[in-house]
């Protein structure tokens, strides 16, 4: 009688009483408090050299900080490509034939929660799919020798692809007015593309961050989808593709 009660409730009201399934925000908080630091502010100092109608301008400095995701214990970090390069932005507002834009890395830091400044160096940028991987420096270890890096909880073999309406979470970080506390911010699929290239279309989500199923499995990290060479929508790219090409530049770079 009790059971056939809440069914009835149930269809009436549209809600699902919570005996039925556990909600998942008591296994995103732990999710928050074993991980993370697997996402960490990045900084870097560009040198920007521009020409536009057979004219060169007089070089440029920026600093630029995104998030980022860590991904080995080595500190490997990958973030979203266009967050530390500013070459699409700039040639969509100068929209002069033949313009370029050269980007020299002079300083490359991942900034730590404790305020550690780890010295590090660009491995690879990937511009069709908004990737960079930054790795710290190994000659300057006695800077952060303190230092444990917390990487993104391996995928687990089990992972399944996330449906459409499917709740999701991310893991992210506050700026430094904030004191760098760190977040999660709750999400769901809007849609799940297969071809040419998977990837999960996500709400309320930020570029450079790792996103979680409601079980805390790692299902990517969150990304612009490039279109002719400019970023067009956030999108997820999924973890095993980020994996794929981090071993790929651990080849290129040994």
């Amino acid at each position: 009688m009790k059971t056939n009660f809440i069914l009835i409730f149930t269809f009436l009201t549209g809600t699902v009483s919570p005996i039925f399934g556990k909600k998942p925000e008591s296994t995103w908080r732990t999710l928050l408090d074993d991980h993370a630091n697997c996402v960490t502010w990045v900084s870097v100092t560009v040198r920007l050299e521009i020409s536009a109608g057979g004219r060169s301008m007089p070089p440029q400095e920026q600093k630029l900080e995104a998030l980022g995701t860590i991904i080995a214990e080595d500190g490997l970090t990958v973030l979203s490509l266009n967050r530390v390069d500013p070459t699409a932005n700039i040639l969509s507002r100068i929209r002069s034939p033949g313009a370029s834009v050269n980007v020299n890395y002079t300083e490359v830091m991942l900034l730590m929660q404790d305020g550690t400044e780890v010295p590090a160096k660009l491995l690879l940028k990937d511009v069709d799919l908004d990737l960079a991987f930054v790795l710290p420096i190994k000659e300057r270890k006695e800077e952060y020798k303190e230092v444990i890096f917390s990487p993104v909880p391996p995928q687990a073999s089990d992972t399944k692809n996330p449906l459409i309406l499917d709740e999701v979470v991310s893991i992210g970080k506050l700026k430094q007015t904030l004191y760098r506390q760190s977040t999660l911010r709750r999400g769901w699929v809007n849609a799940v593309i297969t071809k040419p290239r998977q990837y999960f279309v996500i709400e309320n989500t930020a570029p450079g961050t790792p996103v979680f199923n409601k079980n805390g499995n790692w299902l990517g990290v969150v990304v612009y989808k490039m279109v002719g060479g400019r970023p067009s929508e956030v999108v997820t790219l999924p973890a095993s593709d980020v994996l794929e090409i981090a071993e790929q530049v651990r080849t290129r770079t040994q």
